[in-house]
């Protein structure tokens, strides 16, 4: 005989009401929460009594967004905020005091926000990159993971080439950072950056690379077909490489998503190879965030209409949509 079973989905953690942004870490066992009001939190999971939550003032305007770094940096995360601060902070714990935060660095406060950041881990160490309203791009690094209150400034460079004097008059109302995951010990620094602007030049995806042989960062890709047009970028996520022999990246534009494929090593002409895998325009609303799982294969995305879509490749390397979970108000009382 069938029976009817049904399931609830009990809430984990009340939320303060002025969040602004959430971030696990890699293991799932601490819970970043950024705030309108410039505190952060940190709960650990499962709580405990030997491990409570806890709560700060990091910075005197709204904290845009919490990152946490790679795990073999420890429990070390960085905040941005409206003010174009970024700040660095270590978790330590003792058996009196228990766990605490600390402050180890606060890189110089910029003219302009910073529309978003990520931590990048490669061969020469630590690093930070910024994307800054200005169109700008900022990278930061520490040679040494043992003096990581000192920091500097790698590199500073625009993400269009020919940059003009208009500059001033073009709006970057967002930008979307994906640093390349690690595929071998041999990692080169590579990132994708986008911007959503008010000037149609500057809201594009593109690739960036630190190129050894003249000690500069040089653009490698740009993702878009030529007959195209740039796109404003909503958000972008490169996805883990288990295996592949390519490597496969989504951008979100308006209501639909690109996966584009990428084959490195770059060509004769210092250039990626990049095309189009699939574009998915299920979503009914802007599509807002996109995360892979950990072995790339399943691609998340989430928009305004409400719905979280999960997308496969099957073997004929045809993109379905294998799920969807939708919001439903007042799904869950008290």
């Amino acid at each position: 005989m069938a029976s009817n079973s049904t399931s609830s989905i009990l809430p984990l953690l009340t939320l303060p009401d002025d969040v602004t942004h959430t971030a696990w870490n890699s293991s799932s066992s601490r819970l970043a929460l950024a705030s309108h009001s410039g505190t952060l939190h940190v709960w650990a999971y499962p709580p405990s009594v030997h491990s409570p939550a806890t709560s700060w003032q990091a910075h005197d305007a709204p904290i845009l967004k919490v990152v946490w770094a790679p795990p073999e940096f420890g429990h070390l995360l960085a905040t941005c905020a409206t003010d174009g601060s970024v700040s660095l902070w270590e978790e330590i714990s003792s058996k009196d005091a228990g766990i605490e935060w600390r402050l180890v660095c606060q890189f110089p406060e910029n003219q302009t926000p910073v529309l978003d950041f990520v931590f990048g881990s490669c061969l020469s160490g630590l690093k930070i990159v910024t994307a800054g309203g200005d169109g700008h791009i900022k990278i930061y690094e520490t040679a040494s993971t043992l003096e990581l209150r000192k920091w500097q400034l790698q590199a500073e460079f625009p993400n269009v080439a020919n940059l003009k004097e208009g500059i001033a008059r073009i709006t970057c109302t967002s930008a979307s950072i994906s640093w390349r995951p690690p595929v071998d010990s041999v990692q080169r620094p590579v990132f994708a950056l986008g911007y959503c602007t008010s000037s149609q030049q500057f809201s594009t995806a593109k690739i960036w690379e630190f190129a050894e042989a003249y000690q500069r960062w040089q653009m490698i890709a740009e993702l878009r077909e030529s007959h195209e047009k740039p796109e404003p970028v909503h958000h972008m996520s490169w996805a883990p490489n288990v295996g592949r022999p390519f490597e496969l990246i989504a951008v979100a534009s308006g209501k639909s998503v690109s996966i584009w494929r990428l084959e490195f090593p770059l060509d004769s002409q210092g250039r990626l190879v990049v095309t189009r895998a699939a574009r998915l325009i299920d979503h009914n609303g802007e599509v807002s965030h996109l995360d892979w799982d950990m072995t790339g294969m399943t691609l998340a995305t989430s928009g305004s209409d409400g719905t979280v879509r999960l997308w496969q490749s099957n073997f004929s390397g045809q993109w379905q949509q294998q799920g969807i979970v939708k919001s439903v108000k007042d799904s869950y009382k008290r």
